[in-house]
C-alpha cells in the first residue's frame, strides 16, 4: 500500500493507493488543489517527492 501525505488548509491530508501509479496521480492532483509537502511512501519506506515539479 503507498501512502500520500501532505498538508491543505483544514490540516493534515493522509490517503493510500494500491500502486506507485495510482498514488503519484493522486500526489500530483492535491498539488493541483493547493496542498503541499505532499510526499508518496512506498512500501519498503522509500519517500517520493519528486513529482511536485511534474505536477505542471
Amino acid at each position: 500500500m503507498f501512502e500520500i501525505n501532505g498538508f491543505d488548509t483544514a490540516g493534515v491530508v493522509s490517503l493510500k493507493r494500491l500502486s506507485l501509479t495510482a498514488a503519484l496521480k493522486k500526489a500530483k492532483e492535491l498539488i493541483a488543489d493547493g496542498c503541499w509537502d505532499v510526499q508518496v511512501v512506498d512500501p519498503g519506506g522509500q519517500v517520493y517527492t519528486s513529482f511536485e515539479e511534474q505536477a505542471a
